[in-house]
């Protein structure tokens, strides 16, 4: 999630600071300059590197159409199992992000490709609201009714749609599962609410995590806990909104300021830093235009409104529409916490101390209440949110232990079989 810090940024940098701001107010008032239609070029990006891709449209039970990719298989390397099949791995991105996350840093780091050269099935999921699934069977994204919508959805319908259709598409019965962010969220979600989902998994690799939010101390997430980490007047009336999406003046701003070439790219990093955690020197910085081409994707309002709650509240649990309408949807007066004792799944979460997203505190505490959990603690003090992405490092520091214990629980299955 999305928790800015004012005051870290101007003591960092008063100029940049005030620069990185002006972006922010640029990007908030970006859906008055015109939306990009058909803005999706995970594909392309795929099929630039020579790597197979497929395009697949999965709809959910509650009508939303969502549009995921598949890379079946590496140009470098075919690593079948005895049965004949590449096992299958499903990535998830985070809050205003979309497939793109695992592909940005090229073949030779991005998980995706690291993932097909190592003989996996790989899929790439989309959530609803974003620039790949910005559609539904009746309802049209210009009516609010179509955002009316959280990672609670996301979590127990999208999540579950995709995981299900992957499943059947590569004729498997588990697969490998790896997210990051908003993407561990709606895993915790969906493995608490539908535990039967545990079944269809093999291993588990959660980069910075959330879903406890009770040790975040920044001041603009104290401000929006208290503005709209309750139901109030002003939460439903901000609820329900398209968040960020992508717009000819993104294009505009990627084009010019985050170009390799400009004198003004500190800018683009500086919002990576302003958001994800300041310091960082591990963030490959040659992909910023491709970050900013593809970055914020499009979300809900309410999806951060969501989130707020959980800090205000100290709970991991459902969205909390007030007494009322939470006596008619959940048949008490506050909303049901998730019970994670249900996530029989082992769960390895990757964490670091410069994530202003994920907690160090949050994860451990959320850790010990799974039945089955491993701790990685990333051994860089600078490294923050989006370096789990695309570090120059990320490879060797997180990637390559992933595809290690993927390839170790395999090798470990097909021996008992």
């Amino acid at each position: 999630m999305y928790i800015l810090t004012c005051n870290q940024m101007v003591n960092n940098n008063p100029t940049r600071g005030s620069a990185v701001l002006l972006i922010l107010v640029l990007l908030l008032l970006n859906r008055k300059i015109g939306l990009v239609d058909g803005h999706k070029v995970t594909a392309m990006s795929i099929s630039k590197h020579n790597y197979p891709v497929e395009e697949h449209t999965v709809i959910t039970y509650d009508d939303y159409i969502l549009t995921i990719y598949r890379i079946p298989s590496s140009p470098n390397r075919s690593h079948l199992n005895r049965a004949g099949q590449s096992a299958v791995v499903f990535l998830q991105h985070g809050i205003l992000s979309a497939s793109d996350d695992w592909i940005i840093n090229g073949p030779e780091t991005s998980l995706a490709y690291m993932l097909a050269d190592a003989g996996y099935d790989v899929w790439l999921g989309n959530a609803r609201g974003n620039a790949y699934s910005r559609q539904h069977k009746h309802i049209h994204p210009d009516r609010s009714e179509f955002w009316r919508f959280s990672w609670h959805e996301i979590g127990v319908y999208d999540l579950a749609a995709m995981l299900d259709y992957a499943l059947e598409e590569s004729q498997s019965s588990s697969l490998h599962f790896v997210a990051h962010s908003q993407g561990t969220t709606t895993f915790f979600v969906l493995m608490s609410s539908l535990p039967l989902y545990n079944e269809k998994l093999r291993s588990v690799h959660l980069l910075a995590p959330i879903a406890y939010m009770r040790y975040h101390s920044f001041i603009l997430s104290k401000l929006g806990g208290i503005l709209l980490g309750s139901p109030s007047f002003l939460s439903w009336l901000l609820g329900g909104m398209e968040l960020l999406p992508i717009t000819n003046l993104q294009k505009l701003i990627c084009g010019h300021i985050c170009a390799r070439s400009s004198m003004f790219n500190f800018l683009c990093s500086g919002l990576l830093g302003f958001i994800g955690g300041w310091g960082t020197r591990h963030l490959n910085q040659t992909l910023l235009p491709d970050v900013c081409e593809t970055h914020p994707a499009g979300a809900s309002s309410t999806q951060v409104i969501h989130y707020l709650q959980l800090y205000r509240s100290g709970d991991f649990r459902q969205y909390d529409h007030g007494r009322e309408l939470n006596e008619i949807i959940y048949h008490q007066p506050t909303p049901p916490s998730y019970n994670v004792q249900y996530i029989k799944s082992c769960v390895d979460m990757y964490y670091s101390e410069n994530d202003y997203m994920s907690a160090v505190g949050d994860v451990k505490y959320l850790a010990s209440l799974l039945p089955c959990a491993q701790l990685y603690r990333i051994p860089f003090v600078d490294w923050n949110h989006y370096d789990f992405l695309w570090s120059n490092n990320v490879k060797e520091v997180i990637n390559n232990k992933i595809i290690q214990k993927m390839l170790k629980y395999d090798e470990v299955v097909t021996d008992e079989t």
